[in-house]
């Protein structure tokens, strides 16, 4: 096996190209859409294919209000993640409310006309500055690439399941799902923090089918460090389809149905921090 190459900040996740092109695809994707699809039920309760769209023209908008205009409304005090997972959950909630009785057809101007400005706004940036925190990771701040790519995952995954409800072909070209399942897996780290395990230990992941990645997570004193490629010296293999990863990360697959397509080679209670991780505020 390859030597392992540890996944510090100094390794950058470029997303930008893919970014643009997710961007196109989704307008394609919604000015294809019959009126019927518009009110075709998701995986999330309660939302339909319109809540989704108007959910990711909020993200733009709320991209754009901060960084070109700098606007900051004061909130509320927020002492937990718990606390902050909340707040988004309602701010999303009334923004898509509020936008139940506008059409379609303005949703997509919105989007064509918002969702390029914040791609400028992000290629203008110095990658490595410090950026909004990523907290599925476990960070209050984070380098402005790796926020980046958090956006990314938001615009590419809930596009994807736009085109679940509505039988469309998921974007599983390599060079836009590739990126996503590097950036959730920066949060491994993190999602092990808990894990009991003896300094040294080696537990290997990779994703096969749409996407094959492959990362290994190695115990240190005081935290868990994550290097890509897997590793010889793993006293634990997992494996699992790309398919499901990202499923599993978003909370579109409930945990015990992405275990039946887990591959557990070792100590089986390894892969419990793997199905407990949520890559996406909820």
């Amino acid at each position: 096996m390859a030597p392992l190459h540890e996944l510090d900040y100094s390794v950058v996740i470029p997303v930008l190209d893919a970014f643009e092109r997710v961007n196109g695809s989704l307008v394609e994707l919604l000015e294809a859409l019959s009126p019927p699809d518009w009110d075709r039920p998701t995986v999330h309760p309660q939302r339909d294919v319109k809540d989704l769209a108007a959910h990711l023209l909020h993200g733009s908008l709320r991209r754009v209000t901060g960084l070109r205009d700098l606007y900051r409304r004061p909130g509320p005090q927020l002492h937990s993640n718990e606390q902050l997972i909340a707040f988004i959950q309602q701010d999303n909630r009334e923004f898509m409310a509020g936008m139940r009785r506008i059409s379609p057809q303005i949703l997509i101007e919105l989007i064509k006309q918002y969702d390029p400005q914040v791609l400028k706004l992000f290629q203008a940036m110095d990658g490595h500055s410090s950026g909004l925190g990523v907290a599925w990771a476990g960070e209050s701040t984070s380098p402005r690439w790796f926020d980046i790519a958090r956006e990314y995952t938001e615009k590419w995954h809930h596009q994807q399941q736009i085109r679940d409800a509505t039988g469309r072909p998921l974007l599983y070209d390599p060079p836009l799902l590739i990126p996503v399942l590097e950036t959730f897996a920066r949060g491994l780290p993190f999602a092990y923090r808990a894990f009991p395990a003896t300094v040294g230990l080696h537990v290997s992941i990779r994703t096969t089918g749409a996407a094959t990645c492959s990362w290994t997570l190695v115990r240190r004193p005081d935290e868990w460090s994550l290097s890509s490629g897997l590793s010889s010296e793993a006293s634990t293999r997992i494996s699992l389809p790309a398919d499901t990863a990202w499923r599993l990360w978003t909370k579109s697959l409930p945990p015990a149905e992405a275990r039946e397509h887990a591959i557990v080679e070792g100590d089986t209670a390894a892969l419990d921090p793997l199905l407990a991780f949520v890559a996406i505020m909820a």
